[in-house]
């Protein structure tokens, strides 16, 4: 005999689909509501993706602090935002204490409706927000953490969140977080030799003043900046492209030379060459070096190579070929040059703290 049993003790996935289905529906229907679009983007855009109610009402100005408030709960009871405070050790007066985020759920819902895309450039848009000294000092405000996390994010990651997390108010802070995390991948630490500014600008395409990148990674204390051993300035023969320190005073009167014997050339435009060509001529028409420099420092034509050779020849040198440069009537040749100084080039590399960072996995100070 045939027994018809019916199994009353297992799920109906036929239900629990259905379920999660109509859970995804009402989720998409909140997420969609205007209001709470805008709110969802603007959790994004935040720099550490938690803002507090006050900085939510600052960006949203057409809307009440209640409304805003309301719209917050409606996201939170459908587990697509949720509220994070600090442990009550961490709380500091005058600073935020509870803050809103994105749940997994929420995140993975932007992720499948394709919204996650445009987080970049919804953080870009963030950081060229003017705000008031209130609304700054909010969004710099320490964050809750989660340990886990926290574990979890070593390397660049680190240095990145340390960095977005310290001077998320500064424009360039996409370029530093480039330097920082440029150099730790490249290995450029405590004990590397370090790069100089162009080299790190050879590198990497700044979109801000690269002097004012490094500065700000400097006062974090996650890069380096120090001078290599060995003299701090260099004197630089232009023309011979050399470093001559310990022989200035013998190069400077070898171009003061070269520079009088070239005094009276005569150099004019040719006739039938391109524009800016330069022909020397000894004799003729034309206009003259020691015409030009006669002009510039005030003296006789025929005083001119005895100004050159006394007191500061050097000074005298080096405005002379200024002179001769800045004519329009003649072109200058490759006989003689500047004889310049140089302040060596500052290198910059991983401090160790900048390091320690990256290897700890440390984000925020607590």
């Amino acid at each position: 005999m045939a027994h018809n049993t019916t199994h009353r003790d297992q799920p109906d996935t036929t239900d629990a689909i259905d379920s999660t289905v109509e859970n995804q529906r009402q989720r998409l229907n909140v997420l969609t509501q205007q209001t709470r679009f805008v709110l969802i983007q603007n959790i994004l855009s935040h720099p550490q993706q938690l803002p507090t109610l006050k900085e939510l009402d600052y960006v949203n100005p057409s809307k009440s602090k209640s409304t805003i408030r309301e719209h917050l709960k409606v996201l939170i009871e459908h587990d697509i935002v949720e509220e994070c405070t600090l442990p009550k050790d961490e709380r500091k007066r005058d600073l935020p204490w509870r803050f809103y985020g994105l749940t997994d759920i929420g995140r993975d819902l932007l992720e499948e409706m394709g919204l996650l895309g445009a987080e970049g450039t919804l953080q870009d848009m963030f950081e060229m927000l003017e705000t008031t000294d209130e609304i700054e000092k909010y969004a710099q405000a320490p964050r809750p953490r989660d340990a886990e996390t926290d574990e979890e994010l070593t390397g660049s990651d680190a240095l990145e969140a340390y960095i977005r997390d310290q001077k998320a108010n500064t424009q360039s802070v996409a370029d530093q977080v480039a330097v920082a995390t440029a150099l730790y991948e490249d290995e450029i630490g405590p004990d590397h030799d370090g790069l100089t500014r162009s080299e790190i600008a050879e590198r990497l395409a700044f979109e801000y003043s690269s002097g004012t990148v490094l500065n700000y990674l400097v006062d974090l204390d996650i890069l380096e900046e120090f001078q290599p051993p060995g003299p701090s300035t260099y004197v630089i023969s232009e023309r011979r492209d050399q470093i001559i320190n310990g022989e200035v005073e013998e190069t400077v009167d070898e171009e003061i030379e070269r520079l009088i014997d070239h005094m009276d050339d005569r150099i004019i435009p040719m006739d039938d060459g391109q524009p800016g060509d330069r022909v020397v001529i000894a004799d003729g028409a034309g206009r003259t070096i020691r015409s030009i420099l006669a002009e510039e420092f005030d003296v006789p034509s025929d005083d001119v190579a005895s100004y050159l050779r006394d007191g500061d020849q050097l000074t005298k040198l080096n405005r002379a070929v200024d002179a001769i440069e800045e004519s329009e009537d003649i072109d200058k040749g490759d006989n003689y040059g500047r004889v310049i100084f140089r302040n060596a080039a500052y290198r910059y590399r991983l401090s160790e703290f900048g390091m320690s960072l990256a290897e700890s996995g440390v984000t925020q100070e607590g």
